[in-house]
């Protein structure tokens, strides 16, 4: 569902008695209704507090002031955000407006992305599939593009999209890929499976927009213009767009609506066709073997973090913490799984990870809580290596918070690489575990190198945008840093510089493939990927010492 200009007027006028404290009951509820059912409004409530956020913080940087209050653990998840706002912007009320009124007009898509370049979904399964003759059949395991159009002649295809939602196309079907959150339904049938992660996809066709609230449904558009909406389980909002102002409908679990240009009617034979969609479908799905290496950070004491290695690789790893000055021992805190690594804007660590600098998929994840009043000077990276490239050239890759209030909200994370950056949405800097992943996919068609997804708290954050050549680093491999993997500081050619990164982390995780959301979500929620043949290489640790604990 698109906001129109009244909608984006009220959650204008929502957003700024936020601002001022002075949000009513019904006020909320209308926010939280808003907030529930559309992503874009979820979108537009994050960027406005992020960016009021971003002013609040740098203003507090450039003068002393009191620090932000600390939200109680027992206030509810709406109140601790609505009352952390209130505190931290107050200040910046008045200047606030003008950031709305910009917002208002901003683009609701990540600014760094351009369609028609960036991969939005992966072709995850296939059973008996036949494609038409139009151009070349996608292959499992394929990236898609945003704007590519599949056309299934027969079969099923699995389709899983970045945001996490799983679409099952059934042949005769064609779609075309919008985004990462949506798909155009031309003709045929779908079914649409949607994470918590996900909430908000949509599924398009000629007369209606279907938006889920947390679901499985499916769409089945014929040649006539109709389109039957089926909800086999939670609900949708299902926006009528044939002729004539209509309301949208909210359709529940066993409810189906027809939409056609000239209305909404019931669904004749939905029976059949619930009965026919709910049949699970045995697909062949591509799902590589991955390499891991995870630091669990939990050895009680000492200078050295050892590694587990996971999978078809089996490499030794140990991670040397060292400092900008002596310390008797690595700080240690209670962290999400055991303990965890205190970063206390002096630490830094390295460890040697044998082909980190060359260009090759993977994906970085990590838990990290960084404190409320974290300044602009700790905000360097918490995870770096050095890449290298001859066509792209020589250069750091940072994992950060941003601290540049003109390129974003100051907090959210970022990712910079190759010349390039992508941010987030989720404010950082609160005080609470979050957990980050960023996937680096190469471009095999090469019109650049390297694409970066971004994942707070299993959910997509902020794609990177396309990273230009860049004249002013070196093309020449850089043995000094390269295939090291360095935490908690801002990475030079000769080494760490003396930007240090403040905060807490857990369970550090490499994978030497782009995994997808599901794999992302079950390691945030388990600690440990799904798979059942992954082997495990138990790494000692110095001085005689046991490993670190295994994935459990």
């Amino acid at each position: 569902m698109s906001l129109s200009d009244r909608d984006i007027l009220e959650l204008n006028e929502l957003c700024g008695a936020v601002v001022d404290g002075t949000l009513t009951d019904a006020q909320r509820e209308r926010l939280e209704a808003w907030l529930r059912r559309s992503e874009e409004a979820r979108r537009y409530y994050v960027r406005a507090l992020g960016l009021s956020a971003s002013l609040y913080h740098y203003a507090s940087e450039m003068h002393a002031e009191l620090p932000e209050r600390v939200p109680a653990p027992g206030e509810s998840r709406f109140f601790r955000a609505w009352s952390w706002w209130v505190g931290a912007v107050a200040t910046a009320a008045c200047l606030g407006l003008g950031l709305w009124l910009v917002v208002r007009h901003a683009p609701q898509t990540p600014a760094t992305s351009r369609p028609g370049e960036e991969f939005v979904a992966r072709l995850s399964g296939l059973k008996d599939s036949t494609w038409q003759p139009t151009a070349r059949a996608p292959r499992a395991g394929d990236l898609l593009r945003r704007g590519q159009r599949l056309d299934l002649a027969r079969g099923f295809a699995e389709v899983t999209f970045d945001s996490g939602a799983q679409v099952v196309l059934e042949g005769p079907a064609t779609v075309e890929l919008i985004s990462p959150w949506e798909v155009a339904l031309r003709q045929g049938a779908l079914k649409v499976h949607v994470p918590p992660e996900a909430t908000g996809f949509r599924v398009t066709s000629e007369v209606v927009e279907v938006t889920d609230l947390g679901t499985d449904f499916s769409v089945i558009a014929d040649a006539a213009g109709h389109a039957d909406v089926l909800v086999l389980k939670g609900e949708v909002e299902a926006t009528p767009l044939g002729g004539g102002v209509q309301e949208s409908v909210l359709l529940r679990e066993n409810e189906a609506r027809r939409f056609a240009r000239s209305g909404i009617f019931p669904v004749e034979d939905f029976e059949e066709k619930f009965a026919r969609l709910a049949r699970a479908v045995p697909l062949e799905r591509f799902d590589p073997p991955v390499h891991y290496v995870r630091w669990s950070f939990d050895e009680p004491d000492g200078n050295t973090a050892a590694a587990d290695s996971f999978g078809p690789a089996q490499t030794a790893f140990n991670a040397r913490l060292q400092f900008a000055q002596a310390h008797t021992a690595a700080p240690r805190v209670e962290g999400v799984f055991n303990r965890a690594l205190d970063f206390d804007g002096q630490l830094y660590v390295k460890a040697a990870y044998p082909g980190l600098s060359g260009k090759s998929p993977r994906t970085v994840m990590f838990w990290v809580k960084i404190p409320p009043d974290a300044q602009l000077s700790s905000a360097y990276a918490m995870v770096a290596w050095w890449a290298e490239n001859p066509r792209f050239g020589s250069r750091p890759v940072h994992i950060g918070w941003n601290r540049n209030p003109s390129e974003g909200p100051v907090g959210v994370l970022r990712t910079d690489y190759l010349g390039g950056y992508a941010l987030g949405a989720t404010p950082l800097r609160d005080g609470r575990w979050h957990h980050i992943a960023v996937v680096f996919v190469p471009d095999p068609d090469q019109p650049r190198l390297v694409e970066v997804k971004q994942y707070v708290d299993g959910r997509l954050e902020g794609e990177g945008r396309p990273s230009p050549p860049g004249s002013q680093f070196s093309t020449e491999p850089n043995p000094t840093v390269a295939d090291t993997l360095w935490l908690g500081c801002r990475l030079g050619d000769t080494g760490p510089r003396q930007d240090r990164f403040r905060g807490q982390m857990d369970e550090l995780c490499v994978a030497d493939r782009a995994l997808s959301p599901r794999q992302i979500v079950q390691i945030m929620r388990h600690n440990r990927p799904q798979t059942t043949a992954l082997a495990k290489v138990r790494v000692p640790r110095q001085h005689g010492h046991s490993a670190s604990h295994i994935l459990r």
